[in-house]
């Protein structure tokens, strides 16, 4: 498994192309300009068929409608995500140059499993940041979103936002067993037991 990140769009919003070694890939959150991400795909002969959404701000999602013509890939959201994903005061596109409206092929719940190609990214239900807000964990490996971040965690002032659920999610990923490669949605990657020893939200 390969994890390769390519920081998009206007906020910096972390983009991960996810491959196994026969090509097949999913990309996770994409937002802004698609060129970096492209040539990557490209360049390596990969075969995107996935777009998974951790949440349905506009920063994760202003690239799906492009990188979903371009590769026909489906797309993957949470169920409790539809109303934010579908409605642009919610998910905070009516403030940005384009409003957006996106309508998943797939919903997907609290454990199910995707399967890409080798890959099998287990879905982990983590409402605070959204309620549709979930978690992607594919072998050492935790796609964390918003909800979890190298020393903080997401926002819980946006619509649909919970602080006790924020704080009830991240308990739960404290709880994991063992230790996991932290890819958060902004920022730095970190890990699960750096984030247990030293992240004040958990």
């Amino acid at each position: 498994m390969t994890i390769q990140t390519f920081e998009m769009g206007s906020i910096g919003t972390n983009c991960y192309v996810v491959s196994d070694d026969k090509g097949n890939c999913a990309i996770v959150d994409c937002d802004g300009n698609t060129t970096a991400l492209f040539h990557y795909i490209a360049q390596n002969n990969l075969k995107p068929s996935h777009i998974l959404l951790t949440h349905g701000h506009f920063d994760h999602i202003g690239a799906v409608e492009e990188v979903k013509e371009k590769y026909g890939c489906v797309v993957c959201a949470c169920d409790k995500e539809i109303p934010l994903l579908s409605d642009p005061s919610l998910n905070a596109s009516n403030m940005s140059p384009r409003a957006l409206s996106i309508s998943p092929d797939v919903t997907v719940k609290e454990g199910d499993t995707i399967e890409v190609g080798d890959l099998k990214f287990k879905v982990i239900e983590t409402p605070g940041h959204t309620l549709g807000s979930v978690c992607f964990i594919i072998e050492n490996a935790i796609l964390s979103g918003d909800t979890l971040f190298l020393g903080s965690c997401g926002r819980v002032d946006f619509p649909t936002g919970d602080p006790k659920a924020m704080m009830a999610s991240l308990q739960r990923l404290k709880n994991l067993q063992g230790d996991y490669v932290v890819y958060p949605g902004h920022g730095p990657a970190t890990s699960l037991d750096y984030e247990r020893r030293t992240n004040p939200f958990m």
